[in-house]
């Protein structure tokens, strides 16, 4: 019962492994980061809609044979992306559900929420 029970863990923590690609600290590299802005309905006057615009960040990583794609909504209007984060630029992140993490050059991290997890194909990684 026991040697039963042992395997099976054995074996789900295995399957486990090769499921979960994007554990701990990995480095990454931009293949886009852009700042974007969406409209907002702030008000209505006379049936007519008052609109603002409000920033978000739209960011993609290759982490390991995947490209993760997210979104960020900045808590002021004067912040921004890192100057230097340019396609191609490698940065240190992690994943955990569905949040992305990357690290700013100060250490600080930014928490992506992941819209999409795209398998790159072996034409794409040459």
């Amino acid at each position: 019962m026991r040697r039963g029970l042992l395997i099976t863990l054995l074996l789900l923590s295995l399957g486990a492994q090769f499921y979960a690609v994007e554990n701990g600290e990995l480095t990454m590299t931009i293949v886009r980061a852009e700042e974007k802005k969406r409209d907002r309905v702030v008000a209505w006057v006379n049936d007519t809609p008052i609109y603002q615009q409000d920033p978000y960040f739209d960011v993609a990583v290759r982490a390991g044979d995947k490209v993760l794609e997210g979104e960020y909504e900045p808590s002021s209007q004067w912040e921004t992306l890192p100057v230097f984060w340019k396609p191609g630029v490698k940065v240190q992140g992690r994943v955990r559900g569905h949040s992305l993490f990357l690290k700013r050059p100060n250490g600080v991290e930014i928490r992506f929420v992941i819209l999409k997890r795209n398998i790159i194909s072996a034409d794409q990684k040459r």
